[in-house]
């Protein structure tokens, strides 16, 4: 009987990590594409390629804050999640030892089964939120990742723009090249 238990429990956590995995994967935005490196034909394709590489790199950074912000909403609750869980079970603990005590004398025998219910209620509640903390740090897990990804696009679009601003420089006269790394930013 108590294997059965345990195998429940086991599968109960796996099924957690693998529904706030998904749950939290469906939540993050679409990771944009890496630039492709095309080589520029002359100095205005190299301004064009430039600008637009500006502006992914700008769009690159947004979606990182974002990501960023979402995994730190995340780490808060699972902060939470793990302060209630640690509570509950801290709880279930106490009073399991006070229906014990109680138990240990003829009159606090209905004392001890109040209890023994009590603690009974708070070990089921214990469980259902180590439930919803694997499926937060799996949910958080998603969303690292996701950040991790994001911070790589990033990079490489400000490679993309540092190489075109090269190209820029070497393709095109010192006038025309100045007035185009002269223009503002997109961000």
């Amino acid at each position: 009987m108590i294997v059965i238990f345990i195998a429940a429990g086991l599968l109960a956590v796996v099924g957690a990590a693998i529904l706030g995995r998904e749950f939290g994967r469906t939540r993050l935005p679409p990771t944009q594409d890496n630039p492709d490196g095309s080589k520029p034909d002359g100095c205005e394709d190299a301004s064009k390629q430039w600008d637009a590489a500006r502006q992914m790199a700008c769009n690159a950074k947004r979606d990182q804050d974002a990501a960023h912000l979402l995994a730190g909403d995340l780490r808060a609750q699972v902060i939470a999640a793990t302060a209630v869980h640690v509570a509950l079970v801290i709880a279930a603990i106490a009073t399991f030892a006070a229906a014990a005590a109680a138990t240990a004398t003829v009159f606090g025998i209905p004392a001890g089964i109040v209890l023994t219910g009590v603690a009974i209620g708070l070990t089921v509640a214990a469980a259902a939120a180590l439930l919803v903390l694997v499926g937060l740090t799996a949910s958080l897990t998603a969303a690292d990742d996701d950040l991790l990804a994001k911070i790589r696009v990033r990079q490489a679009w400000d490679t993309e723009v540092a190489r075109l601003r090269a190209t820029i420089l070497s393709a095109c006269p010192p006038e025309t090249a100045n007035a185009v790394l002269a223009r503002p930013g997109p961000c």
